[in-house]
């Protein structure tokens, strides 16, 4: 029903655009409504060329029967130099309409695979305290809350939450 690939450059349209749709529903009521509305689909394209453009970081994205993106996930190095955790999870985002339906756990499975097969056998990921579903999302995969932080968001901070997996060979 839906297929997992390696993004190509060609998808940076499509993935900007649910990477945006997808702040626009997941964060409202989380983040300052002025920071989400005042998002591009321009400002993330060049976000995720750049991700494209780095060799050790990938993108992972989600085609339904039509072969429309409608999710991704990117990954690569561990940003924060943990000295436990050497593989990040950057970023996961589906389309509203197509969450609940498994595309998160099987573009999570496929970053934790590439990861592994980049030599990266534990993993992080960062997640908004407000954001209870990620959160549960994450704790059913085994993850556990290995420290709190800080994001700052043109002015704004909110607190995060570190999602850790010392090894990630139970999850492929």
């Amino acid at each position: 029903m839906f297929n997992i690939r390696i993004a190509t450059h060609e998808d940076i349209p499509s993935i900007a655009k649910v990477h945006i749709d997808s702040w626009r529903t997941t964060y409202k009521g989380i983040v300052d409504s002025d920071f989400i509305e005042n998002l591009t689909y321009e400002w993330s394209e060049k976000r995720h060329l750049n991700v494209l453009s780095d060799k050790d970081m990938f993108i992972y994205v989600a085609e339904d029967k039509e072969g429309n993106i409608v999710g991704f996930a990117s990954g690569g190095p561990e940003r924060g130099n943990d000295p436990l955790y050497n593989g990040e999870l950057h970023a996961i985002y589906i389309l509203d309409e197509y969450q609940g339906l498994g595309l998160g756990r099987k573009l999570f499975t496929a970053v934790t695979k590439q990861l592994r097969e980049n030599g990266f056998n534990s993993l992080l990921v960062l997640v908004l305290e407000n954001n209870i579903s990620a959160r549960e999302f994450y704790k059913s995969l085994g993850g556990k809350e290995v420290r709190e932080g800080v994001l700052e968001l043109k002015g704004q901070t909110y607190k995060d939450i570190a999602y850790g997996w010392t090894d990630t060979a139970f999850l492929i």
